[in-house]
């Protein structure tokens, strides 16, 4: 029920009110402070992707690295690695990629999830704040006229949802879980075409 209520509010957003009705208004620091996103901390969780009518499912590891890069590799259950994805100051490496994800789209794609998922474009930027309807917009710009925002209720209660847009809304990010830096579940959901990743949080030793 609760990503039904989701996907209907974005499609509402996104067909009715984009981003162009954004208000601007002044930037509550105490929200900023209380719900910026501050990325994931070292966790594995059991995957699935659904695009454009295919699956792939298996193991994610998202891993903070002693050098201060942070991977993301994506693995089968029988130990495929369906790719490997290197972070780090301000840059970004395929490590590993199978034939079929190596299209720059997808990469692009792929890039763009990850690295909000981080927080990374919420580091050392400055917010600006917008409200529309109900919900308040914290927001910085990405690339081009991109805008990545986190989205909380107008009282400032609760982390509504993470997306990116442009004109509207191009992915968004809904997680739950008592930590943000340890979300039980993930759920990233691309509203222009049919891609879904679900992550659901697994106990697993890290030794790599």
């Amino acid at each position: 029920m609760k990503f039904l209520l989701f996907s209907t509010s974005i499609l509402a957003l996104s067909c009715a009110a984009p981003y162009k009705a954004l208000k601007s208004v002044p930037v509550d620091q105490t929200c900023v402070d209380k719900f910026r996103p501050q990325g994931i901390a070292t966790s594995w969780y059991s995957a699935g992707v659904d695009v454009v009518g295919k699956h792939l499912s298996g193991l994610l590891l998202i891993k903070q690295m002693p050098d201060e890069s942070q991977r993301v590799v994506f693995t089968s259950e029988t130990g495929v690695t369906f790719f490997d994805f290197e972070f780090k100051a301000g840059t970004f490496q395929v490590k590993q990629a199978i034939p079929q994800l190596r299209r720059k789209v997808v990469i692009n794609t792929l890039r763009k999830d990850f690295e909000t998922l981080l927080a990374i474009p919420f580091q050392q930027q400055t917010i600006d704040a917008s409200v529309l309807g109900d919900e308040s917009f914290y927001g910085v710009t990405t690339i081009g006229e991109e805008r990545a925002f986190f989205v909380t209720d107008d009282a400032c209660s609760v982390l509504k949802r993470v997306e990116v847009g442009s004109k509207k809304p191009l992915f968004s990010i809904v997680s739950s879980g008592a930590s943000p830096r340890e979300p039980e579940t993930i759920a990233i959901q691309h509203h222009t075409f049919n891609m879904v990743i679900n992550l659901k949080k697994i106990t697993r030793h890290v030794t790599e």
